[in-house]
């Protein structure tokens, strides 16, 4: 009976590596993040590149889109003060209710999103946001879910210039 009560034993502690393993090996990721806004103004699309920077893999949305990213901060540019000044957001809840379709991004691999800020701007301010604010200049930040994992829940972006 002792001999049986060994064995359970050992395959219980095995397995409970085994799904702590899964479980918590996974909770952290390092990535560093680009941006290239170079016709921002002219197209309203931008270039949003995510480089894993760890050693192990983590998943991320094959695409970014209104349904995952949300507008963090929005400022315009105030040219008598010369500072960039808050301005208000609409905080419109957007519920697009579809799965986001994840890919694995490995380690020092990169993944880059085209994110066209014109039509999302359209639908998180309002419909003539992008043209009436075309000869200012602003800045934003940006987040969108990164993956489900403990540690690294959120992407939130450096300032985004629009000039």
């Amino acid at each position: 009976m002792e001999f049986k009560n060994n064995i359970y034993m050992k395959i219980l502690s095995l397995f409970l590596i085994c799904i702590s393993t899964i479980v918590f090996g996974q909770t952290n990721c390092r990535y560093s993040v680009k941006i290239n806004n170079d016709h921002l103004k002219d197209t309203g699309y931008f270039t949003l590149s995510v480089t894993n920077t760890g050693s192990g893999s983590f998943k991320i949305p094959k695409k970014t889109d209104l349904c995952n990213i949300r507008l963090i901060e929005l400022e315009l540019f105030n040219n008598k003060t010369q500072t960039y000044e808050k301005m208000s957001l609409a905080n419109k809840d957007i519920d697009c209710f579809k799965p986001d379709k994840m890919k694995n991004l490995k380690s020092n691999k990169t993944f880059k999103y085209k994110v066209n800020i014109k039509s999302d701007f359209e639908v998180l301010e309002n419909v003539n946001f992008f043209e009436e604010h075309n000869n200012l200049k602003y800045r934003f930040k940006i987040s969108f879910p990164l993956n489900k994992y403990k540690n690294c829940e959120n992407l939130i972006t450096d300032w985004i210039y629009k000039n």
